[in-house]
Parts: structure tokens; C-alpha cells; sequence
């Protein structure tokens, strides 16, 4: 034992050779009581442990590098939300109308000049905000980006009229991109959390932590969002567990946010008049039908009966694509074009079930920017972007379609 583990009133030493502190229920070196607690010890909660061994330490000292680091990257937001907290419960964010989606107009900012195919005839307001104390929480403006108007429209229903909305669809489609454009055009601030396996409740409305100073409450990013006005994302939807995702219906119902552990203040958060819910996934929730999104889980239907909207997002249609192409990619028009051919009849064999993975546009772009950076070699550019990726049943039909598109 080192020169400072000696504690004559603790029934164990305090430190462990290695740095971890010791559990004095057991014992056992570990490197952070409170997680130990819950595992080993669920009955003994943090406080009676303080309580029972006073001087005992919590943290191990690489326990409190790790937290001062999660501190300090979580600076930012910290003294951010410091500063506003006051005036968001106050003040709303402001809005202003814009009378018609279907007319180019600065004041949707750069939103209406994406349109493509705009009906004519249709007015439908869009909510702009003009600028706020959440500006830091807005993302940036992707002037190339693209908009199908059905999209849109769904876009707009959601933010407008406060309708939980779910879109999904094939890897690279465009399902995130598309919530986090329409709050960047519309000056809506925006958080976007990514759903594993691994994705808990405590992680989503927040947790109890402990440092040395004791215990305090850490809110999650629903807390936050619900409290501020945020748009939430919850990205990749279904890969969580439909028991996790639970927490959210009283949420995607317009019902306050109840966190049963956390000290009053945020005991109870009634959803800001701003704050909005929207989600993404591969499925819908029925489960995979393609076996090409492995991890996603077959989901409580209850909890997608709470979604207000529910839409497939396919690709874009050609021209829209090969113009995405073309500007992203720096790439001629022409090569742009025959690239989209090439994925519309890669994406037709998939349907048919010849082969065993589709190309997206996330594939298509690298494919085009790799062709591009290689004198104008797409058959490399697509090789390394997709083929390489498929089992060799699938990798030989398709390089034969390649060198068809692109002899």
C-alpha cells in the first residue's frame, strides 16, 4: 500500500496499489464506487455509502482524469446553457411568416430555392426564426443540398404543427440530413442523438454522477431539448431497445418529461412551445425485411402508433441525383448521369434479389469524388466505394455492370 492509503477508520485500505479506490463493503478495487454500487451492491446506494465511510474516496485518480475530461468537453454547453436559462423560460423564439413555399423567397432564407417540383396553386406558411439566444445550436446552411418537395412537406407538417414525425429508409437516403437541413434553413436550434444497443434511459433524460464534492444531477440531451425549444433527433431509431425507447412516449404524446431521480428542477419538464420530436431509422419498425441492417430490433408497435407521420424516404429521382453529383463532386455533368444509370440498374438487381447489397448515395458520391481525384477512373472510384464491399457473388455481376457503364 502507498504512503497515503492508511485509514485506520475504514475497514479497508482507501487506494490499491494501482491507483483504484477499494469498496469498503468487500474489498474490491474498482475505479468508480457509484457504477460498482449498482452492480455488485444495488441495495446501498451512493448516499448511505458516503454516509458509512465518510472518508473514503469514490474516484479512482483515473476516474477523475476521465470526468475532469467529460467536464471539459461538456464546457461549452455548460456555460452556454448558464447563460440562457432564464430567458428561455421567458422568452419565446421569435417567428415570422412566410406566405408561400411555392415562390423563391429570401425570407425562408435558402429553403425555397432547393424546391424542385413545388405544386402549383399550394401556400403553405413556413416558421422561420429570426435570430435567438440558441444561434450556437443551429446547424450550417448546406447550400447543395437538395429538397424532394414530398419531404418537405412532411418537414414542414412536423415543425409547423408540432406532429412527431419518424422517416425511414435505406442507409444514405438522406433521413437525418433532411431534419438537420430544415432546422438550419429555418434557424431552428438542433440535437441529434445517435441509438445502439448500448443506448440506456439514464443516457437519454440524464443521471445522478458523483465527484468528491458529492453527488449532482446530469441533465440528458430530451432534458435539455424539452426545456429549450430544441429540434431532438433521435437518429438510428431502431437500433434501440424497444423497452428503452419507452421513455419517449409521454414525450411523442406533447406530456411532460417525469425524471423520477432527479432533484425537483428537473424533476418535471413541460415540453417547450418550440421543442420538437422527430426520428430515423432503417425500418419501421417491423423489423429488417433485407438482412442488411443487422442490429436493428423488431419494435413495440404502441410506440410507433405515437408517430404522427410516418415516411419512406427513397433516393432521389435521376436528374435530381446527378445533379447532386455534379455540384458535390465537381464531376461533368455527363459522368454524373452515367453514374446514376449505373446505381438505378445496380439498385433494380438488388429488387430483384441478385445481388445482396444496394449503393446509396452516399456510396455514388464517394465513388464520384474518388473518380474524380483518380483523372476521371469511376470504375476505381466505384470499386473502392462499393464493390469491395459485396461477397463475391454479388462483386462479379456488378463489376460486369460497371465495365458495361464505363468501358
Amino acid at each position: 500500500m502507498n504512503a497515503h492509503t492508511a485509514n485506520t477508520a475504514l475497514p479497508y485500505a482507501a487506494y490499491a496499489d494501482d491507483g483504484k479506490v477499494i469498496c469498503q463493503l468487500d474489498g474490491q478495487p474498482v475505479h468508480v464506487i457509484q457504477t460498482y454500487l449498482k452492480k455488485t451492491h444495488p441495495t446501498v446506494s451512493v448516499e448511505e455509502y458516503r454516509k458509512r465511510f465518510p472518508d473514503a474516496p469514490l474516484l479512482s485518480e483515473a476516474a477523475k482524469k476521465a470526468l475532469e475530461k467529460k467536464k471539459a468537453e461538456k464546457e461549452g454547453l455548460r456555460t452556454h446553457m448558464a447563460g440562457v436559462a432564464e430567458s428561455a423560460k421567458v422568452v419565446p423564439l421569435h417567428r415570422k411568416k412566410v406566405p408561400d413555399y411555392g415562390i423563391r423567397s429570401a425570407d425562408a432564407m435558402k429553403l425555397i430555392n432547393h424546391i424542385k417540383k413545388a405544386p402549383e396553386g399550394v401556400s403553405i406558411p413556413v416558421s422561420v426564426f429570426e435570430e435567438h439566444d440558441h444561434q450556437d445550436m443551429v446547424p450550417e446552411v448546406d447550400g447543395e443540398y437538395i429538397w424532394d418537395s414530398s419531404i418537405l412537406r412532411d418537414c414542414i407538417a412536423a415543425m409547423d404543427f408540432n406532429i412527431p414525425a419518424y422517416f425511414w429508409g435505406h442507409a444514405g437516403t438522406g433521413k437525418s440530413t433532411a431534419w438537420e437541413q430544415y432546422a438550419a434553413n429555418t434557424n431552428r436550434p438542433f440535437v441529434r442523438i445517435q441509438h445502439t444497443a448500448n443506448t440506456e434511459e439514464s443516457h437519454i433524460v440524464g443521471q445522478m454522477l458523483a465527484n468528491e464534492s458529492g453527488t449532482y444531477f446530469e441533465p440528458g440531451p430530451l432534458a435539455l431539448a424539452m426545456r429549450y425549444g430544441w429540434v431532438y433527433l433521435a437518429d438510428e431509431y431502431d437500433f434501440a431497445f424497444p423497452q428503452v425507447l419507452g421513455v419517449y412516449q409521454p414525450v411523442l404524446e406533447g406530456k411532460p418529461l417525469i425524471i423520477k431521480e432527479a432533484p425537483a428542477e428537473w424533476r418535471r419538464i413541460d415540453p417547450h412551445p418550440q421543442f420538437r420530436f422527430v426520428a430515423t431509422g432503417n425500418t419501421n419498425g417491423s423489423g429488417d425485411e433485407t438482412g442488411l441492417y443487422q442490429g436493428t430490433n423488431l419494435q413495440n408497435a404502441a410506440n410507433y402508433s405515437r408517430f404522427g407521420i410516418v415516411t419512406k424516404m427513397n433516393y432521389l429521382d435521376e436528374d435530381d441525383e446527378a445533379q447532386m453529383l455534379a455540384e458535390k463532386a465537381k464531376i461533368p455533368a455527363s459522368k454524373a448521369k452515367a453514374l446514376v444509370d449505373f446505381a438505378n440498374r445496380v439498385r433494380q438487381s438488388y429488387d430483384r434479389a441478385e445481388i445482396s447489397n444496394t449503393i446509396g448515395p452516399r456510396e455514388l458520391l464517394y465513388a464520384a469524388r474518388i473518380g474524380a481525384l483518380f483523372g476521371g477512373d469511376f470504375k476505381a472510384g466505384i470499386k473502392r466505394a462499393f464493390i469491395n464491399k459485396l461477397p463475391s457473388s454479388s462483386a462479379i455481376p456488378v463489376s460486369e455492370l460497371m465495365d458495361r457503364f464505363f468501358a
